[in-house]
This record gives structure tokens, C-alpha cells and sequence, in this order.
């Protein structure tokens, strides 16, 4: 009776959680990669971002206009998604992936303290600037089939595939961030680079990459939809921890480091 949600995928063409000796190397890679940003930061002096929400004289165009960018980014990722998925999944994905961004920003802004808003943002839910979720959306399906499309990424095991989202997603937010932290769209009480806090950075690569593994994982399993539905949910609650144990051990790492060297 679920034949017509399950999964036409065969079991023989699920993809192995990681691919012995390969895995390593790329988290080896991954690694360093960590190491030679806080050198970076610790080493190359940064200007401090701008104090004040209005601090270029645009009028707050910039906030504005990052806001309606980015929900329709998020729009024409959700209409390549529907054409290349079909209604169900892609309205799945979106809807998932949005509440899961949401989520992450508002316990961190809410109960950490540790950065805060333009609060002349047109798209506010709660303490949430939601421009920043919509982009989180959109990201995270743009890394998602970039490895998808490539032939030569189709055979990467899962972690590596977690492995290389994370740094994808890294590699637009270390410009992202940094851009408009400058335009006041947001503040760090804390930063060790160009405005923004190393921290920041962990955790983009957490939330990206584990996103993509789980739902690497739950959408190659032979059940029905619903299932793999509430699979994916159950699994990024794990994530949600994962991530913060890490940013936290970031955190504690830059604290260390800045502080001592």
C-alpha cells in the first residue's frame, strides 16, 4: 500500500557513510583548514566593524535590500528545487530546512547574547531578522546539489559529502559575514575576524554539513515518505547538539588562543 511513496532507489546504490583512508585524508584537510584560520585571524590585524545601525548614510538601503535578496534567492531556489524534485520533496526540503535555520538563530540570538540585529529590519520573527534563515535555506540546497550534479562527488561517502557542504558553506559565509557585518546589518559582541567570531564559522560548517548528511542518509532508505519524513526530523534534533558541543569547544579553543598567544 506505500509503493507509491517509497523510494525507487535499489539498496545496492546507497552510498557508504565513508570511504576507508579517503575520509580521513579530507578531514585531515578539513582540519587544517580550521588551523589556518585561527592563525589568520590571530596573526593578520583587522579593522573593528562600525559601531551604530546606521552607520553609512544608505538610509538602511543595504539592510533592505539584503532582506529582499535573500528571500528571493530562497524562492528561486525552491522553484529549481520543484522542477528538479517534484512538488512533495522540494516543498519538504524548504519548509524543513527553513524552520531548521530559524531555530538555530533564534536560540542563539535569544539566549546567548552573543550577537544581535538591525532592528530596523523589515522581516523580523521574534529576536530573528528571517533574511538570515532564507539564506540559510538557500545555501544549504545549493551546496546540496552542487554535490548532487557532479559526477566525480556522486561516490564521496556520506561524511565526506557532510565534509565538503560544511566548507562550501564556509567559503560564501567568510565573505557574506564579513561584508555585512560592516554594513551594520548585524553585530558580534565578540570577533577575531574582520567583525565576525571564528565561532560564527564552526557553525555554518556544522549546520551545513549535518544537514546534509541526514538527509543524504534518510533519503536513500527504502520506506515511505512520511517515515523518512520523521526520520529527518528525529536526526536534526542530533544535529542540533552535535553543533553546539562544537560551537561551544570553538569558542572555549579562540578563547584560549587569543587570550594566551
Amino acid at each position: 500500500m506505500f509503493g507509491i511513496f517509497m523510494d525507487k532507489a535499489s539498496p545496492a546504490a546507497r552510498t557508504p557513510w565513508m570511504v576507508k583512508g579517503r575520509t580521513v585524508k579530507l578531514s585531515g584537510i578539513v582540519f587544517l583548514l580550521v588551523v589556518f584560520m585561527f592563525l589568520l585571524a590571530r596573526l593578520v590585524p583587522t579593522r573593528d566593524p562600525p559601531d551604530g545601525w546606521e552607520v553609512h548614510g544608505d538610509g538602511l538601503l543595504i539592510l533592505h535590500l539584503f532582506e529582499l535578496g535573500c528571500l528571493a534567492l530562497m524562492i528561486l531556489s525552491y522553484l529549481h528545487a520543484w522542477k528538479r524534485w517534484g512538488r512533495r520533496k522540494a516543498t519538504f526540503f524548504f519548509i524543513f530546512a527553513l524552520v531548521y535555520g530559524f531555530i538555530l538563530e533564534e536560540i542563539t540570538v535569544s539566549q546567548s547574547g552573543y550577537y544581535e540585529y538591525n532592528p530596523h529590519a523589515w522581516m523580523t520573527v521574534l529576536h530573528t531578522m528571517m533574511a538570515v534563515p532564507f539564506c540559510w535555506t538557500a545555501i544549504i540546497y545549493a551546496c546540496l546539489i552542487t554535490i548532487e550534479d557532479r559526477v566525480e562527488l556522486r561516490s564521496l561517502g556520506k561524511i565526506e559529502k557532510g565534509l565538503l557542504a560544511g566548507v562550501l558553506a564556509v567559503s560564501i559565509d567568510v565573505g557574506v559575514d564579513a561584508v555585512f557585518v560592516n554594513y551594520g546589518l548585524w553585530h558580534w559582541e565578540e570577533w577575531q575576524w574582520l567583525g565576525v567570531p571564528l565561532a560564527n564559522y564552526t557553525a555554518w560548517f556544522m549546520a551545513v554539513g549535518g544537514f546534509v548528511v541526514i538527509w543524504t542518509d534518510i533519503q536513500e532508505v527504502r520506506v515511505p515518505q512520511l517515515f523518512k519524513e520523521v526520520s529527518l526530523a528525529a536526526g536534526v534534533v542530533l544535529s542540533y547538539g552535535l553543533l553546539l558541543l562544537m560551537v561551544y569547544a570553538t569558542y572555549i579553543i579562540q578563547t584560549v588562543v587569543f587570550q594566551w598567544f
